[in-house]
């Protein structure tokens, strides 16, 4: 459509001058431009080299593999904010500046494209006519969504003051230099248009235009000063942002950029989400140190996400510990990395250029100074922060890492872990249980037999340390046998062959014990050619689908062969929701109770299963399904993970009360389970605080209650 034609004037004379009133395309003020703008840059890239510089100090790791699928979760993440928009105010303001500067800046290329190639080089000139008119409207339009934005974000961090927002100085420099870009930049227009007498077609700035208005009252000599001093100003700001987002809280812009393009691909598939990664046995031949207990033993990337984080606060606003008055907040374990790394990794790269050992450099401790053991303990790995992040720091891997040098190199642990983990190794569960009783539980009638007895089988129900020994819990693995026996599945187990997944050695740090109990677990899946694998529990299916597979590609077994991971991992949910979708099992007998779902974080956030357990409880004939406040990907920990179910709680208000207090105020009378670690804490909580008419099933429980015999 022909706007300009709407103009009794040439097409060519619906434009502006460019550097207006300050020199023209061709004077000085347009030199000065090149000259702040290499200026800006040359800062930019130094302040970068710098932070680089200090990165690389820490242990190496490969993040530049698969470009592709980093491009990919660069737009999700970056362009597309994906994580930022999971908060709606918070997203809205963030997407509004974020959008509003990339359109000022292709509204600001352009100019260039035109002033300092075409036009220079070529003498064609195309920003006239049509493309003015609409290239002057987007403008207008991009700088009111910054200013929208702007207002948002000052009045949620000085009027709103969320608890989680802790407000520096550099915090206001900031919004206050993009505030005076973007009112400087439209005075420029405005008085532009003021001082040119209001061209018609300039109504296409309909912000600059309006603001005119208020100009038109002063002699234009004095407003052309104005405009020269103002437009100065404008550029000076401009290229001032742009030498500082790599600095500080600008830094953000740069920094997290890099951070998203570098994060862990791993948790960009329910394949690998959240798995740790596995020290190989080759490094405890010839490793001095496992770990970290000082800050340079981070990576590259885990030094990285300490200048990547903007202290938005999200992942403390999800974190259990935090929420119930831990010590720990991970957005403080974060900045306490920064912290130690500025003030350590400095010393060490000049102990490094005067040829000093950099071992002997003194410093605050990263553990016991910078952060706390209690910090460290009372993490649930129940992966909140990671999953709240907008820029994909990894939180659970750094307090991780310090576990694992608490406990091999330093021996330091809970009283309660300590007996958990010698139990592990003595008898292969955490209860100190003869590991020979391993299947003592499985009733005779059932007919399920071992493998050594019949290795023949469609599953092997693997069943984790809990419905191995408690008869709470035990329950639960009768149930789901008899639900695939139904499904005329045949199904064995292991017996005193199975060993404990080792999850909470894991996670709670003892790398060589994990390696022990994997092994023995991959060798008898191998010597049985087990092919496919169900567990109840969340724990155990999340450790042999994941870090299983990551252990056998650099572990050996016990004969010095290569270890092998050749099975897929179904969890109870998937499989029940899978035979009542086919019929296979039918749910006749009604339960006639309102039911809510909890999440485990292991099977939601790290396995995004949360479609399963929902369908399995629609099905049974009258249930009225709720939800809790915080559910699915927002679900909150009932407190056992991460070897927390082996540690007394001693600080603050208990996890697993925390979160049955959240289903008592959904109204169920009945809660639904899907991991016996959350089931045992849940039924705790309800009787800790004496609630009478809030009972917790495992689902398998459910379907068996309600099945068709």
């Amino acid at each position: 459509m022909n706007f300009a034609g709407l103009y009794d004037m040439p097409a060519t004379d619906i434009a502006r001058q460019m550097y207006f009133n300050v020199g023209g395309s061709h004077g000085f003020m347009r030199w000065g431009i090149y000259i702040f703008m290499f200026a800006a840059l040359i800062y930019l890239g130094i302040t970068l080299y710098r932070r680089i510089r200090i990165w690389r100090q820490g242990v190496g790791e490969l993040r530049t593999d698969f470009p592709e699928k980093r491009i990919v979760a660069f737009i999700k993440y970056v362009i597309f904010q994906a994580k930022v928009l999971r908060e709606s105010y918070a997203g809205i303001f963030h997407v509004s500046l974020f959008w509003g500067f990339i359109g000022l800046f292709i509204v600001t290329l352009i100019i260039v494209v035109q002033e300092d190639l075409t036009e220079l080089f070529f003498h064609i000139k195309f920003i006239y006519g049509n493309f003015y008119l609409i290239w002057s409207l987007a403008g207008d339009l991009f700088g009111a969504v910054v200013i929208i934005g702007l207002g948002m974000a000052i009045y949620r961090r000085y009027r709103l003051k969320p608890s989680r927002l802790d407000t520096k100085m550099i915090d206001t420099f900031a919004l206050t230099l993009i505030t005076f870009i973007i009112f400087t930049g439209f005075f420029n227009e405005a008085m532009r248009i003021a001082i040119t007498d209001f061209p018609k077609f300039e109504v296409w700035s309909p912000f600059g235009y309006a603001l005119a208005h208020a100009f038109s009252w002063i002699s234009k000599p004095t407003l052309e000063t104005m405009h020269y001093v103002n437009w100065w100003l404008h550029m000076v700001a401009a290229f001032s942002f742009i030498g500082l987002v790599g600095t500080d809280k600008l830094g953000h812009v740069a920094i997290t950029m890099l951070n998203v393009y570098y994060q862990n691909l791993d948790n960009e598939s329910t394949k690998t989400k959240y798995s740790m990664k596995p020290i190989s046995p080759e490094v405890f031949e010839t490793a001095e140190s496992f770990g970290v207990g000082s800050v340079e033993q981070f990576t590259w990337k885990q030094l990285m996400d300490s200048d990547a984080c903007t202290r938005c606060g999200r992942c403390q606003d999800n974190c259990p510990a935090f929420l119930t008055e831990k010590p720990l907040s991970p957005k403080k374990i974060i900045n306490d990395v920064k912290a130690a790394m500025d003030e350590r990794v400095p010393k060490i790269m000049e102990a490094k250029k005067a040829g000093q050992d950099p071992a002997a450099v003194e410093s605050k401790m990263l553990i016991g100074e910078h952060i706390l053991d209690d910090e460290i303990w009372s993490c649930t790995n129940c992966a909140a922060c990671v999953e709240a992040c907008p820029v994909q720091i990894e939180h659970i891997n750094k307090i991780n890492d310090m576990r694992r040098y608490k406990i091999l190199m330093e021996g330091s642990m809970a009283n309660e872990l300590q007996t958990t983990l010698s139990n592990m190794e003595n008898n292969s569960n955490p209860f100190g249980f003869g590991f020979a009783g391993r299947g003592d539980w499985l009733p005779a009638d059932l007919g399920v037999k071992t493998l050594a007895e019949d290795p023949e089988v469609d599953f092997v129900y693997y069943v984790g340390c809990y419905a191995s020994f408690d008869k709470r819990n035990q329950k639960i693995g009768i149930a789901m046998l008899k639900i695939l026996q139904k499904a005329g599945y045949k199904v064995g187990i292991l017996g005193a062959e199975e060993a404990c997944c080792g999850d909470a050695a894991m996670r709670a740090g003892n790398e060589y014990l994990f390696h022990a109990l994997a092994t023995q677990n991959l060798e008898m899946f191998k010597t049985y050619g087990v092919k496919k694998i169900i567990t109840t529990c969340p724990h155990g299916y999340n450790v042999i689908k994941k870090e299983y597979k990551k252990f056998a590609k650099v572990g050996v077994g016990s004969d010095g062969a290569p270890l092998e991971a050749d099975y897929e991992v179904y969890h109870h949910t998937e499989v029940i929701a899978d035979l009542i979708k086919k019929g296979v099992i039918k749910l006749v007998e009604p339960l006639n109770e309102t039911v809510t779902y909890h999440d485990s974080c292991f099977l939601g956030r790290y396995n995004e299963i949360y479609a399963a357990p929902r369908d399995i409880v629609k099905a049974i004939p009258g249930t009225k399904i709720v939800e809790m406040s915080r559910n699915h990907h927002r679900s909150f920990c009932c407190g056992a993970g991460g070897a927390r179910m082996f540690i007394e709680e001693h600080l603050g208000t208990r996890i697993n009360q925390f979160r049955t207090k959240d289903a008592q105020a959904s109204g169920a009378t009945k809660i639904a389970t899907a991991c016996p670690f959350c089931l045992t804490m849940l039924s705790d909580g309800a009787n800790e605080l004496d609630i009478q008419n809030l009972q917790t099933f495992d689902l398998a429980e459910y379907v068996y209650n309600a099945m068709e015999k």
